[in-house]
């Protein structure tokens, strides 16, 4: 027999309680009588104690048997056989490499799935499933016991968060199509309730925990030598915390200061004046139950040079930014861009000009032909004024806007979603949006030639969107899942993941898409190495003390799993509330008026 509530259970340490109404006796008090006659046939002497001897009515074994049934039907009993046919999931998010006593919950789960193997018969089947990065079956064929407990070994915990899974939907859907007995979800996450063939099996107890939530090197601005890092740090625990963040490059530690950590709260820390190296990584020195979170890598940022590929059908007002330091670019015309080789460019600049689709590089768009998928166009404006603008944005700082007038303007009317950051009464003239981890920005009007000093608040702008674009373009670390972009591909490429694994690219897939271990990952063409950056995103998995519950409805039916349990929990709600009716018609309660006609004839 199983309980598909076991904590109801608990109710039966209550049962003594029942006790408590049979043994208080109220105290005697004196009264006064004519005579004694009514109390010599049949009278008790009564002690004056207010606990005595332990008179039990057969009314308190009634009473006392219909809690325990109430107790045992809340507890939800079902008597089962042995399955021959079961399927485990194994939760390996993130949060399942936290250490318990010695050992992660990863591996307290192995051992609960081992144990549920041998539970089976010799001719049971197993199918395994893990959750991340998506619900997937991990052997192609029903696996025997022996070979299930191989396979259990072998699974690891990915660093990645918990998929959004509706786990009452998806198990019962498990069950149904492949016709389990049982379906075992073991995770971290304790379950709301539970289901006859469904069930939850979590490890784990909830802990305090710190986490490095962010992390970024950058350059100040374009042309700038000068690097400079931030960390996040936040507190998932009831109590401040003091702890050293340090920064390393390639392994070598270059800086480190001590912050305050509030309770249930976040600090930060910036570093400057950084040298350069291709790789960093800041960390914390606490040793917590989740030793994943406690670092975090970032890779260099951008040369400070930035390369432009412009797309113009009027080359000699794009040429024009090839006298700002740290930038080059190469002009082609709109009918020569589906043929040009587009990779290594940090920027391209479509100049009354656009593609079909948003490029996989950061793109600006200049006055776009009408009814293009990112804007329409509205009617011209001239001598524009401007009448609001974003003043938090890089785009718009250091710039006199009473002073910034364009000639010519039209317009945007966005098709998409996104931010305008500078507005004129006619609408909106720069929009701005992010895809893919590229930038984008429309502009509605045309900020070039570049004249430098002879148009200053234009020239000013000019600088803000490049500087904007080249921090976009530097190599942002981005979340454990996200494929790499790999771009045209030579024989030789090859990925070294964090691990130290070597993996061969083949020719004919644009991104890479095994990026399930934190860290720094290396893609190698012939002499060039190129560095991106991994880290767990998910905060949720660093809250180690309320991991969100797993509820079961109880929907789960599937042909035969009648014969593997057999539920009887309402036989037993059926026989307290039968009990409850005999207590009721034997024991009835005294109402008001009966009380009242016995009052006035003992009168």
């Amino acid at each position: 027999m199983e309980f598909l509530n076991p904590t109801a259970l608990l109710g039966l340490f209550a049962l003594p309680l029942l006790l408590i109404p049979y043994l208080a006796r109220r105290k005697p008090r004196r009264l006064v009588f004519s005579s004694l006659l009514l109390f010599l046939e049949g009278g008790v002497q009564v002690s004056g104690r207010p606990l005595g001897r332990i008179h039990l009515p057969p009314i308190f074994f009634l009473q006392l048997l219909l809690l325990a049934l109430l107790i045992l039907a809340l507890s939800e009993p079902v008597f089962s056989v042995r399955p021959t046919s079961i399927a485990i999931v194994l939760d390996n998010s993130a949060s399942m490499q936290t250490v318990e006593d010695g050992k992660t919950r990863m591996a307290l789960a192995k051992e609960k799935a081992g144990g549920l193997t041998t539970e089976l018969g010799v001719s049971g089947k197993v199918d395994l499933y893990t959750t991340t990065p998506r619900l997937q079956r991990v052997n192609a064929a029903p696996l025997s016991t022996i070979e299930a407990k191989s396979l259990i070994g072998s699974i690891q915990a990915n660093d990645l968060g918990d998929p959004p899974i509706d786990y009452d939907d998806a198990l019962s859907r498990l069950a149904r199509e492949r016709k389990y007995e049982r379906v075992y979800l073991i995770t971290d996450h304790p379950a709301a309730s539970q289901d006859a063939v469904a069930r939850v099996i979590s490890v784990g107890q909830p802990k305090s925990n710190l986490a490095v939530t962010a992390f970024e090197v950058r350059r100040s601005s374009l042309g700038n030598a000068r690097l400079e890092a931030s960390a996040t740090v936040n507190n998932f625990s009831t109590r401040d915390e003091k702890v050293k963040i340090t920064v390393k490059g390639n392994g070598t530690t270059l800086t480190s200061r001590e912050i305050l950590v509030r309770a249930d709260k976040s600090a930060s820390a910036s570093f400057e004046g950084l040298p350069e190296y291709a790789g960093y990584q800041a960390e914390i020195d606490i040793r917590d139950a989740l030793a994943l979170d406690n670092r975090r890598f970032a890779t260099a940022p951008a040369s400070r040079h930035l390369r432009i590929l412009a797309v113009t059908p009027l080359p000699q007002a794009l040429t024009s930014l090839r006298s700002i330091p740290g930038v080059s670019v190469d002009v082609v015309t709109p009918a020569d861009y589906q043929k040009s080789a587009r990779t290594g460019y940090g920027l391209e600049i479509f100049h009354f000009a656009a593609p079909e689709v948003l490029p996989e590089n950061p793109a600006l768009f200049i006055l776009p032909p009408e009814k293009s998928f990112l804007v329409d166009l509205g009617a011209p404006l001239g001598n524009v004024q401007i009448s609001n603008w974003r003043e938090s944005n890089m785009l718009t700082r250091y710039i006199n806007f009473s002073l910034f007038r364009p000639t010519y303007a039209r317009p945007l009317k966005p098709q998409t979603t996104g931010d305008v950051v500078i507005e004129s009464p006619g609408g909106a003239l720069a929009f701005a949006l992010e895809r893919k981890g590229f930038r984008y920005l429309v502009l509605g009007f045309d900020p070039l030639p570049y004249l430098g000093r002879e148009n200053l608040p234009m020239s000013i702008f000019t600088l803000n969107f490049l500087d904007w674009f080249f921090e976009s373009g530097a190599l942002k670390s981005q979340a454990t899942g996200e494929p790499i972009a790999l771009g045209p591909m030579q024989p030789g490429d090859a990925i070294i993941a964090p691990t130290g694994e070597k993996a061969s690219l083949k020719s004919g897939g644009d991104y890479f898409l095994d990026t399930y271990r934190q860290g720094v990952y290396q893609r190698q063409r012939g002499r060039e190495t190129h560095l991106y950056a991994r880290n767990l995103t998910d905060a949720n998995e660093s809250e180690l003390r309320t991991p969100a519950a797993i509820e079961l409805q109880g929907s789960t039916q599937t042909p035969g799993s009648g014969s593997a349990l057999f539920t009887f929990w309402p036989y037993l709600l059926l026989g307290s509330l039968l009990l409850l009716f005999i207590e009721w018609f034997i024991n009835p309660p005294l109402t008001v008026g009966k009380f009242r006609r016995g009052s006035r004839q003992a009168v």
